[in-house]
């Protein structure tokens, strides 16, 4: 996984008020003590939904101007780890979308998490929070994932380099937020470092909605691949982990 410097891609608001008072190097005597984080990053591939707010324990956690449709964190953000109950607010008035199913969340130090906002079949908001497992990543391969965050993209498969003759799809019959039931469909493979063409069909009838060509797969890097938008606008999208 890369450690970048990149900023997050609708800016470096995440957490804002997490951000004072604890992240950093305390001192004692002669020794320096780090405090312990938890790293949680964000996507709001919600397209039927409003611009929204993340609150932890009650506490607004994004900026001002909230988390439009379709964008995302390019990086994961430092948090203190704890016990979370984290919900979904329409930025502005505060009205309750969603919350993580379970209540209360336990974020553990040095592990990382994705916050997921989408739209089901029905266009209804729903949320998951998931674990990013990275310890079992190859280090010479190319690590990645695959992701159907599409609410009009019922039942898809996903070629990591084309259908082509004989070639079975790598994930097969994938719907719409489907990773929030079936966890391990957040777990990453391996594949050697090459260019490859992405492809999204639809399952039945067979055809291509979504491609992606010479996309560069680096090893020992750990991509989460996901097909976003609305009918006739979807994307595949590849997200390099980094923070």
């Amino acid at each position: 996984m890369r450690n970048s410097k990149k900023q997050f891609f609708w800016g470096a608001t995440f957490f804002v008020i997490l951000a004072a008072g604890w992240v950093g190097c305390a001192k004692t005597g002669s020794t320096y003590t780090t405090s312990p984080v938890t790293y949680v990053s964000v996507m709001n591939e919600a397209p039927y939904g409003p611009t929204t707010d993340i609150y932890l324990n009650s506490q607004l956690a994004t900026g001002t101007g909230g988390i439009a449709p379709g964008t995302y964190s390019t990086k994961y953000g430092a948090l203190q780890p704890g016990s979370y109950l984290i919900e979904f607010k329409k930025n502005g008035d505060g009205t309750l979308l969603s919350t993580i199913a379970g209540g209360v969340q336990v974020l553990d130090t040095l592990n990382f998490y994705t916050l997921i906002m989408y739209n089901d079949t029905t266009k209804a908001i729903q949320s998951m929070l998931i674990h990013d497992d990275f310890t079992t990543i190859s280090t010479g391969n190319a690590n990645y994932r695959f992701f159907n965050l599409s609410p009009d993209a019922h039942n898809v498969d996903f070629y990591i380099n084309g259908k082509g003759a004989g070639v079975t799809p790598t994930y097969a019959q994938r719907t719409t937020g489907d990773n929030a039931i079936i966890t391990s469909y957040n777990n990453f493979i391996s594949t050697a470092p090459n260019s490859y063409n992405l492809e999204v069909r639809n399952h039945n009838p067979d055809s291509v909605i979504a491609t992606s060509n010479a996309i560069s797969l680096v090893g020992g890097n750990v991509y989460t691949i996901f097909l976003s938008g609305t009918a006739n606008n979807f994307k595949i999208n590849v997200l390099p982990a980094s923070y």
